[in-house]
């Protein structure tokens, strides 16, 4: 069998076919034996050679696809990697569609080949998986076997003696299928060339040429003998050629080694003299194909060609050349370069022969290689640049960092690999690195071929030269330098340098020229300069050699340096300015374009000197060093003494210490940098960074010392970028061109040069173009808070500086910064605000201080640094006018909101006043006195006014200073009990200011007056703070002044209790006035009375004396006799006058000291001494006028003074005490129990001043010494016993009683409270009845501290409830304290009262407040705010939320309460609702759980609700449920366009109805005066409703049959009419759920009010539609569809389409002028007929009142109409009829309407009547009217309008006969003729009649509908068209009866007469659009019969719906 088959294969000739070419046979054998060893893995040999003998013979299965599986499994014993038949496909027809080659002839051959071929053709299958799995390896056992047979059998048909040209297609198809074997390959590649050329062969010989490539993978010599004969095949034709680098691209595919055997044969070939012409296109293709591999091997190709002993470097350049050349420079020539520098280990490298000649020579290829990118494009970038264009600059960039690369890379490989390879000579080492860095000479480029050519050769030199260095390259050279290389550090320096400033010199905006990362470069700069000494000298053991770097060097590398830091500022740069000064000095200098030494940064002349002497001692100490130096070195060798003249490194050597001071730079230097400055712009550079911004660091240091000229040349060369520059900067700029002009602006102009015109004109342009910048930073709206502060801080900085310029100069700059947004203003407003004007008056150089700066729109922000500024500049100021001008801005603007800046600015105001006397002398002297002393007079009282106020008003224990300032301040007390802590120096400044007298608005001014000296009350006493002692309040310089002044009060207050000698001091003063003289006289008269010893003892000379009371009679005092007297009687004669002595001096200026003690000597207490009679001395029992003269103020000074040492003592730790307080405690103790304490009371209370002090030290002691207990007692006893005398109501109120009051309550405060409950007993009682705060507080302060301490809290709730809610009402700054502390303890008593729970106290507080608020509400309406927030709710609030964040979980029904309660008071809108209610709402949503809100939602919609809820509470409440954020946490924030409405709450029925029942409460209670806002409220809570419903039509009946239970049983009333409303409501947005309409809704009116509707939309499209005038046969359809939809909607929605009833009244207008062709074609009658329609079928509810106005409108439109086109009324016959039927009808309904319309159109109808006769019903409607003739109608008077009743009841009568409906009776004969007739004829003809008739009054159809129904399922096609028509003028005429064919239409499509489906189907779309509400069902069956009855129905179901959505309209 086997053998049988495989003879079949064989086709013997003994077999004979019955037809030629008949394959069948053979393909039958192939599949059966595929079949039979399909399983089988070693087939047998017989299937190759049978395969070999069809191959060669005629391919009748070899070629077959029938026999594919198994010609392939046959094809595995060759191993061929076969091409796959997309590329045979591909050398097919690009052979017959390529011309191959020029004129050569056709070939004979093809049309025979086609058949046989056309088998091969077929395109490329993919396997399927079935036969990938049959297809394996079949022949692995036979292998060696078959390949032999094989190979035999080729070379046998090879070697056969035959024409080439005889040579078979088979053959080399068979050669083809064989390439796995190499020999085959061999064989094959040896003749390709031959075969290629042959015209017949040319199809298989492609094909053999790619599977020879595909298959060459072995790499063997074998194939690299392919691979040579490959490239020796030369093809000229296009097409040969292109499939030719095909295979190419195959062949590097198959192995990866083919890629450079290929490279060099290709290289060689090319060098070689058989040269084939394709070379380049071969390496073109090569380059392509591995654009990063094949550069490498063609640089390896190279290398071996420089090995050679010939010198191959002249035809290397130029093969190279070439090959850029020929491939189009497409070669990537950093690979090709790195492929030059590769370390190659090979055997012919290591011995090779000229090793530094092969250095020498790739050197020279790199160079060429880095030209020989220059491409065209390049060439014209290059171009463009130079003539400053900028053209193809990505082009450039991309060449330039192309070369920086590749110079990277060299310098990589003259380092690490060179060495490697050869040691070359030091000169050739050097040339190879300046080589490829071209810094070398221009002819070694081009020296070998001339190559640049001369045109270009600079030009591509100057491109490859001007390129980035990258950071490696420039650290590789400085590495190179330090190693032991041949090139040295002065090189590497030169070089680096070189490099760097080269690279620098190429920058722009869009490259990085110098870019560096790394810190070490500084350091290896650096160390390039190191001097190392000779390694062979020997330094004495123990001597460290300084570290000494080279001059030239050191120099050269801090510019270096200077460059690279330029250009990376946030690194290099950063580190120089931090670490190295030297370099930092240089960075500045650039910075500032100053190169002077010290730099021009410094501006403090000490720090000048300081710097230069520094550098004098650094450079002194460095020769010292360098000469011991030079002196070890010598020693060790020449062994000569070295001096500074003999000395050679001195002039070569510095010290190397960079981190050390700046050094001065040679002057070379200095130029060297200043040149490379302008030619590099470093400084620009370096000012440009922000990051770090060294320009800020330098500005801010120079700051205010001086002006930097270096910063306007900045600015003005910044090129129009002032946003790069820092505030700072411009500010500075601004002050140095304001400096500028002051100086240069008195000059003549007439002497300058147009170029410094031009130069002034820029200049002033670039000004401009910063006040604008810095004007936008301050006024624009991009002003912020920082540069808002920067700007007004850099210039209110300078002004407190020390010169004057500056703070001119800052008062310019300020002026400008901030006058032109006043300008802006003035020209807006011509008249500045009131209030200020004044000011602005008198001040006006200072407007930009009093008028604009606080017009700053980030005024707020600057104001505590302004006023802190000018508070330092009134020390520093000179000029008078500036000071007022800060006083006035100070008193109008300071911020004093905290205590400490109030103190210090009244404390900065009191220095000028009190220290400044000069400036105060200039203010207020009276030559220069003007209205501006008298403005910073006001001001400064404004002041001090306020500041007394505000420290009056401070507690007694507020400390309101700090401990360290203490000894300044006094503590004051005035006799109304006011206390006040201040400094001394503010007191003594307001005295002085009232020494001035008064402005003219005396209001501060008589106010502080009467503070300090009030009138008839003694002064207030001072004491010191420290100690407690008294203190001089008035010491005697001031007195002085105030004697001076012209207040009288001042005068006398100075001249109380003045000691003789003082009296006499004052008396010989200067400038005292007239009248305070005459009053000191009167005093020495008293004195010389009371005491004339004293006072003789203290005069000096009774002469001088006397004389001078003369001189003062002679001014005109008066007084003085006495004293005069007493001075002239005991003189001898009168001497003369030049003897008398100089007068002391009089105290007119301060001592210096603030603080003044009392002049008299003060005697100290000892033990022994009786207190209490001292006592009884300060207050005496019974005052006797004549122990007047013993003067009790030394006593009290003794005892103030032992008592505050000892007090002093105490607070400094000191125990051991005189007991001085004690005793004097115990001893008023003693005296407070003897009968006389009721009269020593009395006393104290008189001299308070002595009493109170005495009083307030001895409580300081109590205080300070808490642990004896026995004098707290005793202290508190006394106390109460004094206060029991100074409580009786005769005692009038004074100091002492107003002080022992505070003492008792501060001591009960600490020490009475024994029990809680009992505080909180007695705290109940205060708050009761006597509401005394200081009492309330200390009491609760003591229950706190109780509390703290740990006591029980013993409390009834009640009492708590009751405390705190007083605490509330008094608004007690202790509540919040003692709700911590009650809290606190209250978790121990809540097991007893429950009551007591934090959480009910807190809720049940909440809701007193609320209660009382709405009770004061109804008290006081004015006060809504108030009545809206409790005092205390904000606290409570807060606690609430702490305690139970889930607001109702802890107290449900309190917190209900709280939340959702509804006080329903009368007259309460609804709108006070508590204030804290909607924050505890939200917390209750975002804070609860799940379970809690579930609860609190059964709760506010269950069925018995006890307590009424507040209705908007709950709703809200509800509401706020559904939007819970974490309800929709994780979804999809973009919502999807087409989402389904997610519904949150899932409500039951009863729910739902409680959910209305709120609605409609809430309705109630908000709008009981204005029903649209009851209906707007209904609108708002619709959502919600209809959210809660679910759109569940279920749900929706419920709630409707509850409203209409509601109208039903409410009717009329209010609450029926909103449960209307709600209906209503609900209808509008779901009109589809509510069909039928419910009654009610009809005769409801306020459905065409505001609320809107969910069909709005698609009536008003309906009506737009049914309105359109044009003439074309689609808008006829679209219009009658429209017309259908609007009748459809009239009988099924009327409210719907009344709402639009306006719109169809006003698309009425504007047709009727035209004529009546034109009005008919263009289908406005039909417009009107269709609205005449439409209005019939909305009757009776068109009538009613609401749509009277559009009713009207449109019925004016109709009658316009007819009166128009009366000629033509018989086209208009029909539509007369109509109207008046329609107007009948409308007098039926409602008739005052009706004929109040009719009568006032009754002319138009007249005419109407009388131009047509035939119009009986016209005529006998306008007869029923009794109207008045024309004449009358005018005069017509109210009298007659009373008749209109009458009138209407006769108009019926009138027109009964006109329009009498047609009766059955009268249909009777076609019914009969129906119903009998048998004959299709008959049918035809009654059907035909009853159509003529319908057409005119289409009514009379409904009388046959059954007959109709019947006739539309008939057989007979024209009845059943008839009757379809028929059936739907009857619907279309009232679409109400569509429902009553809906059974006959199923039929019908149900039916199984195919004709009468397609009748049904005909009509279904015009049906379904009348039958709306059916739609569904109808167009669901259509769609089942398309399914089963084989019937399409798609168009007719899209038509239906088209028409539905008026889609086929649009």
């Amino acid at each position: 069998m086997f053998w049988a088959l495989c003879s079949l294969l064989r086709r013997d000739a003994s077999i004979n076919f019955k037809a030629k070419g008949n394959s069948l046979v053979s393909v039958l054998a192939c599949n059966l034996l595929m079949a039979a060893y399909e399983e089988d893995e070693n087939w047998p040999e017989i299937f190759v050679k049978v395969y070999i003998e069809d191959s060669l013979g005629e391919r009748i299965w070899v070629d077959s696809p029938h026999c594919k599986t198994f010609v392939d499994n046959v094809q595995t014993a060759f191993s061929t990697k076969m091409p796959p038949k997309s590329m045979l496909l591909h050398g097919e027809v690009g052979r017959s569609g390529g011309d191959l080659s020029a004129g050569s002839s056709p070939h004979p051959a093809m049309a025979e080949e086609e058949d046989s071929q056309s088998e091969l053709l077929i395109a490329e299958e993919k396997m399927s998986p079935e036969q990938e799995g049959q297809l394996m390896p079949r022949y692995e056992d036979l292998a060696e076997s078959v390949e032999e047979y094989v190979l035999d059998m080729l070379r046998d048909q090879l070697n056969r003696r035959q024409p080439m040209d005889n040579v078979s297609r088979n053959l080399l198809r068979l050669l083809t299928a064989t390439c796995g074997y190499k020999e085959v390959r061999l064989m094959a590649v040896q003749r390709l060339e031959m075969w290629l050329q042959n015209p017949k062969l040319t199809r298989p010989a492609q094909d053999l040429l790619m599977s020879v490539c595909m298959n060459c993978n072995t790499h063997g010599s074998e194939d690299m003998e392919v691979i040579s004969n490959l490239i020796k095949i030369r093809l000229k034709p296009k097409v040969l050629l292109n499939h030719y680098m095909l295979c190419v691209r195959e062949l590097l595919n198959a192995h990866r080694d083919n890629l450079g055997t290929m490279v060099k044969f290709v290289i060689f070939n090319e060098l070689s003299n058989a040269r084939n012409p394709n070379n380049m296109q071969i390496l073109y293709t090569v380059l392509q194909h591995s654009s990063e591999l094949a550069p490498k091997f063609l640089a390896m190709v190279f290398q071996d060609l420089l090995t050679n002993k010939d010198d191959y470097l002249r035809a290397s350049r130029a093969l190279l050349r070439e090959i850029i050349k020929q491939t189009k420079h497409e070669i990537n020539f950093q690979a090709f370069c790195l492929g030059l520098m590769q370390e190659r280990k090979e055997a012919q490298y290591t011995d090779m022969e000229f090793k530094e000649r092969f250095v020498i020579h790739i050197t020279d290829l790199l160079a060429v290689s880095m030209m020989l990118g220059i491409t065209a494009q390049v060439k014209e970038a290059g171009i463009a640049w130079d003539k400053g264009e900028k053209k193809n600059l990505e082009v450039l960039r991309s060449f330039q960092n192309q070369i920086a690369a590749i110079q990277r890379d060299a310098v990589w490989w003259l380092h690490t690999v060179v060495p490697s390879i050869s040691k070359l000579a030091p000169k050739d080492y050097v040339h190879c690195l300046h080589k490829v860095l071209f810094t070398e000479q221009p002819e070694t480029y081009y020296k070998w071929d001339n190559w640049p050519p001369e045109s270009d050769r600079n030009f591509f030199l100057r491109l490859c030269s001007e390129v980035p260095i990258l950071e490696d390259t420039l650290m590789r050279i400085l590495v190179i330098g330090l190693s032991r290389s041949p090139l040295g550090p002065a090189d590497a320096m030169e070089l680096a340098d070189h490099l760097v400033k080269r690279a620098a010199a190429v920058q722009a905006d869009d490259v990085e020229v110098l870019r560096v990362e790394r810190i070490q470069l500084i350091d290896a700069v650096l160390n390039l300069c190191t001097y190392h000494h000779p390694e062979n000298i020997q330094l004495p053991p123990g001597y460290q050699p300084p570290n000494l770097a080279i001059s030239t060097l050191y120099w050269k590398a801090w510019p270096l340096l200077l460059v690279v830091a330029a250009f990376n500022p946030e690194n290099i740069g950063l580190a120089a300015w931090e670490e190295y000064p030297t370099l930092k000095m240089l960075m500045e200098m650039v910075m500032t374009n100053n190169y002077s030494y010290p730099p021009c940064t410094l501006t403090d002349e000490e720090t000048r000197t300081e710097m230069i002497n520094r550098e004098l001692q650094i450079s002194q100490r460095e020769k010292q060093e360098i000469l011991a130096f030079e002196g070890h070195l010598a020693a060790a060798s020449t062994k000569q003494t070295i001096t500074e003249s003999s000395s050679l490194l001195l002039s070569q050597l510095t010290s190397l210490d960079p981190q050390g001071p700046p050094r001065r730079p040679p002057p070379h230097v200095l130029e060297q940098v200043k040149s490379l400055n302008q030619s590099l712009r470093l400084g620009h550079l370096l000012c440009r960074s922000r990051h770090p911004d060294f320009l800020l660091n330098i500005i801010q240091r120079q700051a205010s010392s001086q002006s930097m000229p270096w910063l306007a040349d900045l600015v003005q060369s910044s090129e129009g970028s002032l946003d790069v520059l820092p505030v700072q900067c411009l500010c500075e700029f601004l002050l140095h061109d304001a400096a500028d002009e002051s100086t240069s602006g008195e000059e003549e102009e007439e002497g300058e040069s147009k170029e410094q015109r031009a130069k002034k004109r820029q200049r002033q342009q670039k000004q401009r173009q910063l006040l604008g910048r810095l004007q936008d930073l301050l006024l624009g709206p991009r002003a912020d808070e920082q540069t808002t502060c920067e700007v007004l801080d850099y210039f209110l900085r300078r002004l407190s500086s020390s010169q004057v310029a500056s703070r001119v100069l800052a008062m310019k700059g300020l002026s400008l910064v901030l006058s032109e947004g006043g300008l802006r203003d003035r020209e807006e407003k011509e008249h500045p605000m009131e209030e200020d004007s004044g000011d602005s008056e008198l001040l006006q150089g200072y407007q930009w201080l009093l008028r604009d700066l606080p017009r700053l729109p980030l005024f707020d922000s600057v104001r505590a640094t302004t006023s802190i500024a000018l508070q330092q500049a009134i020390h520093m100021e000179t000029d008078p006018q500036t000071i007022s001008a800060y006083l006035v801005y100070l008193s109008q603007h300071a911020p004093i909101e905290d205590q400490g800046q109030h103190n210090d600015l009244s404390l900065d105001v009191a220095r000028l006043i009190v220290e400044r006397s000069t400036i105060m002398s200039h203010l207020f002297s009276k030559l220069s006195y003007c209205a501006e002393s008298e403005a910073v007079l006001v001001a400064l009282l404004s002041i001090f006014s306020c500041y007394v106020k505000r420290m009056r008003q401070s507690k007694e224990g507020e400390e309101v200073y700090s401990w360290s300032e203490s000894q300044d301040q006094v503590f004051l007390r005035w006799t109304s009990g006011e206390t006040a802590t201040m400094h001394i120096l503010v007191v003594h400044a307001m005295v002085i200011l009232l020494t001035l007298g008064p402005p003219q608005g005396e209001g501060d001014f008589c106010a502080l007056l009467d503070i300090w000296f009030p009138e008839k009350k003694p002064l207030p006493t001072a004491f010191l703070v420290d100690t407690s002692e008294e203190a001089l309040l008035l010491p005697d310089w001031l007195k002085l002044r105030m004697i001076r002044s012209e207040v009288p009060r001042l005068v006398d207050a100075a001249l109380q209790d003045l000691e003789p000698q003082q009296l006499l001091l004052f008396v010989q003063s200067f400038g005292i006035p007239v009248s305070s003289m005459s009053k000191l006289l009167q005093y020495l008269d008293q004195a010389v009375s009371h005491d004339p010893q004293t006072l003789e003892q203290n005069i000096m000379d009774k002469n001088y004396m006397a004389h001078l009371v003369e001189v003062q009679h002679e001014r005109g005092a008066t007084g003085g006799q006495t004293f005069h007297s007493l001075l002239t009687t005991s003189l001898p004669t009168r001497r003369d006058s030049a003897d008398t002595p100089k007068p002391k001096t009089s105290p007119e200026t301060p001592q210096g000291q603030s603080r003044i003690r009392a002049l008299t000597q003060i005697r100290v207490l000892g033990p022994e001494d009786d207190l209490a009679g001292m006592f009884l001395q300060l207050f005496p029992l019974n005052p006797d006028p004549r122990w007047q003269n013993s003067n009790p103020r030394p006593i009290s000074l003794a005892l103030q003074q032992a008592l505050g040492q000892e007090l002093a003592r105490i607070r400094q730790g000191n125990t051991q005490v005189t007991g001085i307080s004690v005793r004097l405690l115990q001893a008023v103790a003693a005296l407070m129990n003897s009968p006389h304490s009721g009269a020593l009371v009395m006393a104290m209370h008189r001299n308070h001043f002595i009493s109170c002090p005495l009083m307030r030290q001895l409580c300081q002691y109590q205080r300070c010494v808490p642990q004896d207990t026995t004098f707290s007692s005793l202290f508190f006893k006394v106390l109460m016993q004094m206060l029991q005398w100074l409580e009786n109501p005769a005692v009038e109120d004074g100091p002492l009683r107003a002080q022992l009051k505070s003492f008792a309550v501060q001591y009960s405060s600490r020490h009475r409270i024994s029990d809680v409950r009992g505080g909180f007993l007695h705290l109940a009682e205060a708050l009761t009845f006597r509401r005394d705060p200081d009492v309330i507080n200390s009491t609760v302060r003591a229950i706190i501290a109780t509390l703290k301490s740990g006591e029980k809290c013993n409390v009834e709730p009640e009492l708590i409830s009751k405390v705190l809610q007083g605490l509330i009402e008094t608004r007690s700054p202790y509540l919040e304290e003692l709700l911590t502390v009650l809290f606190s303890v209250t978790i121990e008593t809540t097991a007893r009262f429950p009551a007591m729970r934090p959480i009910a106290v807190v809720c049940s507080l909440l809701l007193q407040e609320k209660e009382e608020t709405l009770v004061k509400k109804e008290l006081d309406s004015s006060s809504a705010e108030a009545a809206r927030l409790g005092p205390s709710s904000g606290l409570l609030n807060d606690w609430l939320e702490m305690l139970d964040p889930e607001v109702i979980s802890s107290c449900p029904d309190l917190q209900q309460k709280l939340l959702f309660s509804w006080n329903k008071t009368k007259g309460y809108s609804g709108s006070q609702v508590p204030s804290f209610r909607p924050y505890l709402l939200a917390l209750l949503t975002h804070q609860s759980s799940w379970t809690t809100l579930h609860q609190c939602i059964r709760i506010l919609l269950c069925k018995n609700r006890e307590q009424r809820f507040d209705p908007t509470a709950s709703l809200d409440f509800l509401w706020a449920c559904i939007h819970i954020p974490r309800i929709w946490q994780g979804r999809d924030q973009r919502t999807p366009q087409k989402r389904r409405e997610e519904f949150v709450l899932q409500l039951k029925a009863s729910e739902l109805i409680s959910l209305v029942e709120l609605i409609l409460a809430e309705s109630e209670t908000r709008s009981q005066n204005a029903e649209e806002a009851s209906c707007t409220l209904i609108q708002s809570r619709l959502p919600l409703l209809l959210s809660c419903c679910h759109g569940d039509l279920e749900s929706i009946k419920k709630v409707t049959e509850y409203l209409t239970g509601c109208i039903q049983q409410w009717g009329s009333s209010s609450v029926g009419k909103r449960c209307q409303d709600l209906l209503l409501q609900i209808y509008l947005q779901l009109p589809e759920l509510l069909v039928p309409v419910p009654e009610t809704l009809l005769t409801r009116e306020g459905a065409a009010d505001s609320s809107t509707c969910k069909l709005d939309a698609l009536v008003h499209r309906f009506i737009t539609l049914l309105a359109e005038a044009s003439d074309s046969k689609s808008a006829e359809s679209r219009v009658w569809d429209a017309n259908m939809a609007c009748r459809k909607l009239a009988v099924a929605h009327p409210i719907l389409l009344l709402r639009h009833l306006p719109m169809i009244a006003a698309l009425l207008h504007g047709r009727v002028h035209l004529n009546f062709q034109e009005f008919r074609q263009q289908n406005h009658l039909t417009f009107f007929i269709h609205v005449l329609g439409i209005l019939e079928l909305l009757q009776p509810q068109v009538f009613q009142s609401e749509h009277q106005g559009a009713l009207w409108d449109c019925l004016l439109s109709f009658i316009r109409l007819l009166l128009n086109y009366r000629k033509s009324s018989r086209h208009l016959a029909a539509f007369i009829t109509k109207f008046v039927q329609f107007v009948h009808k409308y007098i039926t309904c409602n008739a005052q309407a009706a004929v109040s319309f009719l009568q006032k159109h009754s002319d138009p109808l007249h005419d109407l009547s009388s131009d047509n006769s035939d119009l009986v019903m016209l005529k006998s409607l306008l007869a029923g009217l009794s109207l008045p003739s024309k004449s009358g109608v005018l005069d017509r008077g109210s009298e007659e309008e009373k008749d209109d009743e009458a009138a209407t009841g006769s108009l019926p009568l009138v027109s009964v006969s006109l329009f009498t409906p047609l009766t059955p009776a009268e249909m009777a004969p076609y019914m009969k003729r129906l119903s009998r007739g048998q004959a299709v004829e008959d049918i035809l003809e009654v059907l035909s009649d009853i159509d003529e008739m319908s057409r005119r009054r289409p009514e009379i159809l409904s009388f046959f509908a059954t007959n109709l129904q019947k006739l539309m399922s008939s057989s007979e096609e024209s009845c059943r068209n008839l009757a379809f028509s028929l059936a739907l003028r009857s619907i279309q005429n009232n679409p109400s009866i569509a429902a009553d064919f809906l059974p006959t239409f199923m039929y019908c499509l149900g039916s199984r007469d195919f004709e009468v489906v397609q009748t049904a189907l005909r009509n279904l779309p015009e049906y379904t659009l009348l039958c709306q509400e059916h739609a569904a069902v109808l167009l669901h069956r259509a769609f089942l019969v398309g399914m089963y009855g084989q019937i399409d129905t798609s168009s007719q179901i899209s038509e239906a719906l088209k028409v539905l959505h008026m889609e086929a309209m649009m």
